[in-house]
């Protein structure tokens, strides 16, 4: 356990790893990361620290690296239920297809010999000539 890591942190962060191994490095990241109080404003925030340009720096991006977090799990919750709509589809147009082919088969004839046989005459006989027209 990270002393600077809030717990209802620690609980986010626990949920993290187990909703998706891919977040675990994410997880990670943020037990290291320095606890950024979110009720200071941070023009309070820089004054309190060193107030270096580095300082500032670091919380800057920390707040951009949380909004990316943030935007890339929307994505991905987006994503997740677009390939779940896309299965769902798939299954539908998969059922219709047997479904089509079971009607198919069942409206035709299962004998082809009795289709062909009287085109062709009988079994093993060349097929009729056809003379050319010609003037």
């Amino acid at each position: 356990a990270n002393p600077l890591v809030k717990p209802e942190t620690a609980v986010v962060i626990d949920q993290l790893k187990k909703q998706d191994p891919k977040l675990q490095t994410l997880a990670m990241m943020c037990e290291v990361m320095p606890t950024i109080n979110e009720d200071t404003p941070m023009s309070q925030r820089g004054s309190q620290s060193s107030g270096s340009d580095s300082d500032s720096h670091f919380e800057q991006l920390m707040v951009n690296m949380l909004d990316e977090r943030d935007r890339l799990l929307d994505t991905l919750r987006e994503t997740q239920e677009s390939l779940s709509l896309a299965q769902q589809r798939l299954q539908d147009v998969i059922y219709d297809r047997d479904s089509l082919q079971r009607q198919l088969n069942s409206a035709l004839p299962q004998d082809i010999e009795s289709l062909t046989g009287g085109l062709t005459g009988s079994k093993g006989a060349d097929p009729p000539e056809f003379a050319a027209l010609t003037k």
